[in-house]
């Protein structure tokens, strides 16, 4: 399939997993999660700052949020996307693919372009059994192009912050990591650029609905976590829509929105069964 230039993805936006089993309680906060890389707690000490986090002169004082978020000097916008232009305020500028940026201070991905999801050639290719995401031509949104900077292995999990090399010499030390742990192939999305055989992203949720029957509407509930239309972004399917990138809202295992037990969160946009059926142990 072609490789499709897009915007940048978040938030998300998609979750970073290691190779232990983890125990958390969905819907707790990002503490002690697959998210959490402070290494402090039950949390993942694979990716810790380099070098060592420890502000406070306190390696217990180890921070969460700065692997993705800074309170001052991250990423700019693009003149394309209303930001001030080169040399003007601190902080690198990102492309102009990425139109959302929430304070973001991780290194942005390396790639500009997916192959996008591709079910085979063998594949009904019109009429209303032809995957519509595809139809649609898929471009990852900003909050799937967020979570990718981690996960399709091209940016080092543990590289966050921007310095002079980056076009900023003003960011302190201590809001910055050289990085050099990359996402382990195992839990890689988007390694080498390629999406074909993940779940479609990036396509409008609502006008695929409108010509797939099997297809729940948007309005449709997601239990506790509310609607499908909730979850979407700007009308679109992301990475987000399935996940709960900082733990909060969510009743699933995985940082789900919603569990996956006897396949419910799938046969909540799939309309293919009853998503309250044998399994189903949480809303």
């Amino acid at each position: 399939m072609k490789k499709f230039a897009h915007g940048l993805l978040v938030g998300g936006v998609g979750l970073l997993a290691f190779t232990y089993a983890m125990a958390y309680t969905p819907g707790a906060g990002i503490q002690n999660t697959v998210h959490d890389l402070s290494g402090n707690g039950t949390g993942p000490a694979g990716y810790l700052a380099n070098p060592p986090d420890n502000q406070l002169a306190d390696p217990t004082a180890a921070r969460i949020c700065i692997f993705c978020h800074a309170p001052h000097n991250t990423y700019k916008l693009s003149t394309l996307n209303g930001g001030p232009g080169a040399g003007v305020g601190a902080g690198p500028q990102a492309p102009d693919l990425f139109d959302y940026l929430p304070l973001w201070n991780h290194q942005v991905t390396n790639y500009l372009a997916y192959d996008m999801y591709q079910n085979g050639p063998g594949a009904p290719q019109t009429g209303p059994k032809a995957s519509q995401a595809i139809q649609q031509v898929m471009v990852p949104g900003s909050t799937s192009m967020l979570c990718l900077s981690c996960h399709d292995g091209s940016i080092a999990v543990n590289a966050y912050g921007t310095n002079a090399a980056a076009g900023s010499p003003v960011q302190l030390p201590r809001s910055q990591s050289s990085g050099g742990s990359v996402m382990a192939d195992t839990y890689a999305i988007g390694l080498n650029a390629y999406l074909g055989n993940h779940h479609p992203i990036g396509f409008d949720y609502n006008v695929a609905q409108g010509d797939d029957a099997e297809i729940r509407l948007s309005s449709y509930t997601m239990g506790a976590a509310g609607s499908i239309q909730n979850h979407l972004y700007n009308d679109k399917m992301e990475c987000g829509t399935c996940h709960s990138v900082h733990n909060k809202g969510n009743t699933g295992e995985s940082l789900l929105w919603r569990s996956d037990a006897g396949s419910r969160l799938c046969l909540t946009c799939h309309d293919k069964g009853d998503p309250a059926g044998p399994g189903a142990t949480t809303p």
